[in-house]
């Protein structure tokens, strides 16, 4: 096998197959990645057995063949060589892979392509096409509230229902949930599926390193797999096994208190009052009143207390919650006015941007 190709396409294609690498495994050989000729192209695998990434890039090749690399050793020899250009490589009869760029010449002991793990192939029969943009758009609105808790793991993923034309995604650690839905699939598709956050997580970057974020991305799920397809890039992961719960019953259908906030000014006294609650566990309290409202928080050595205009005129209403759940929920949302709905101050409040149905944010409250 001998190619060359530029030290900025390689690195790249590296990096969007590390992702998939993991650091903890048992077997050895999945801490090296597949590189292989196909065509005109050069192609780069790597897995962890859960998750897997394939990425071409562009390379002239001389001969063609395949070798598994030490994907740390292999990034770190990468940093260190000028940008701008052109690398050489060659695997010889003992899989050992030369690399040369410009003086520098180093020697890698690599493996053969047959102990490395097959990665199944997309699905092509199962998938079908989104706006890459608005996919990824909806997986930053939800993932933040999965739960990172190994124990409860149908909620380590966001929940993704899709029927008659639109897509739900769900994720709630127990203590706040988010849900965005979009009209953005094909009428015939319908499934039900637990995500992983580490695809999604990895389908947030590759979107964000796309030129064009209108281009369309091509999804497929089966019974226990999910995969996503970009020109150059495919990704596919085991899914979440289990029930998700029955999130519908957790979203409030009732709210004795409707309020409109400016999304601006809530971010700013929240933020302040985060920075003088308990650390982690500490709370802001929430004080409406007449025709303002009101944010207070406490610690040990710092107190807080300030207030916002709000259009609001009912007897005086106390609620509180943590800082950053109501914080990460409002990153969220792109709006400038939020509208948050109450019951009592130990139901879950409704946080939703006013006049876009798709979204909501629900969150518990604390003691006060």
């Amino acid at each position: 096998m001998k190619i060359n190709c530029s030290t900025e396409e390689l690195s790249k294609g590296v990096q969007t197959i590390q992702s998939a690498l993991s650091a903890r495994t048992t077997l050895p050989i999945l801490l090296n990645f597949l590189l292989e000729t196909e065509k005109s192209k050069l192609k780069l695998i790597s897995t962890d057995l859960q998750m897997g990434v394939k990425h071409y890039i562009k390379a002239e090749i001389e001969n063609e063949g395949s070798v598994t690399i030490p994907a740390k050793k292999f990034s770190d020899i990468l940093h260190t060589l000028q940008p701008g250009q052109e690398i050489f490589l060659s695997i010889d009869e003992e899989n050992k892979v030369i690399l040369k760029c410009g003086r520098s010449r180093f020697v890698i002991n690599g493996s053969p392509k047959s102990e490395y793990p097959v990665l199944p192939e997309f699905n092509k029969s199962a998938s079908f096409d989104v706006p890459a943009g608005e996919l990824a758009s909806m997986v930053k609105k939800t993932i933040f509230a999965a739960s990172s808790d190994e124990t409860r793991y149908v909620l380590n993923g966001v929940y993704w229902v899709g029927a008659q034309g639109r897509l739900e995604m769900v994720a709630t650690d127990g203590r706040r949930l988010a849900t965005a839905a979009k009209d953005i699939l094909p009428k015939e598709k319908e499934f039900k599926a637990i995500i992983p956050t580490k695809i999604l997580n990895e389908l947030i970057r590759l979107v964000n390193n796309l030129e064009n974020k209108d281009e369309k991305i091509s999804v497929s799920i089966t019974e226990n797999q999910i995969a996503f397809q970009t020109k150059e890039t495919t990704m596919l992961s085991r899914l979440v096994e289990g029930s998700f719960p029955n999130y519908e019953q957790v979203i409030p259908s009732k709210k004795d208190i409707i309020v409109d906030i400016e999304m601006k000014a809530l971010q700013t006294i929240t933020k302040q009052a985060a920075l003088c609650s308990q650390d982690r566990s500490g709370s802001v309290k929430f004080t409406f009143k007449k025709g303002k409202l009101h944010v207070s928080a406490s610690s040990q050595t710092l107190e807080f207390d300030d207030e916002i205009p709000i259009d609001y005129k009912a007897d005086d209403f106390v609620i509180a919650f943590n800082p950053q759940y109501v914080l990460e929920g409002l990153k969220a949302m792109d709006c400038d006015i939020v509208q948050i709905g109450l019951t009592t101050p130990v139901n879950p409040a409704l946080i939703e941007p006013k006049g876009d149905t798709g979204y909501k944010y629900v969150v518990m409250p604390m003691r006060a």
